[in-house]
C-alpha cells in the first residue's frame, strides 16, 4: 500500500516543502518503509510506501521516465502490466526495474493519456510533464 499527494500552485508561487512533507506525515500509516518527494516550481509530488511483495529500491518515488521529462507518484495495481511491458519492449523501450510503476510511466510516454484504455485493475496516479 502506498500513499500520494501533491499541490499544483495556480497563482505560480513555490510549492513549500514543508506543505508536501505535512501530507505525507499524515499518511505515513500507508507507508512507513520508504518515501519520496518531487518539488519544482508550483508542483509538489510526495510518496509514501509499503513494502509488502517488493523490498527493493526499484519501486522508488517520485519516478522519472527515462528522459526525465515526466514524474510519477502512483498508488494501485495494473493487472496486465507484465503484457503492457512486452509491448512497450517490442516498440523499443528498454527497462531499468520490474516495477508496475516503471511500466504505467513507459506507457503514458508512448500513449499518452490513451494508455488509460490499456490498463486492467484499479489505481490511482499523477503523471507531471516538466516541459509544459
Amino acid at each position: 500500500m502506498y500513499g500520494i499527494c501533491g499541490i499544483i500552485r495556480f497563482d505560480n508561487q513555490k510549492v513549500q516543502e514543508d506543505s508536501i512533507k505535512k501530507m505525507m506525515q499524515i499518511m505515513k500509516h500507508r507507508g512507513p518503509d520508504n518515501e519520496g518527494m518531487f518539488i519544482e516550481g508550483n508542483v509538489g509530488l510526495g510518496f509514501v510506501r509499503l513494502s509488502i511483495i517488493d523490498f527493493t529500491s526499484t519501486g522508488h518515488q517520485p519516478m522519472f521516465s527515462y528522459d526525465e521529462r515526466y514524474v510519477v507518484v502512483y498508488n494501485g495495481e495494473i493487472y496486465n502490466y507484465i503484457e503492457l511491458r512486452d509491448e512497450l519492449k517490442s516498440k523499443g523501450y528498454f527497462f531499468k526495474t520490474n516495477s508496475g510503476t516503471e511500466v504505467l510511466l513507459t506507457a503514458f510516454t508512448e500513449w499518452g493519456e490513451e494508455c488509460l484504455n490499456k490498463f486492467n485493475g484499479m489505481w490511482a496516479f499523477v503523471v507531471y510533464d516538466r516541459l509544459d
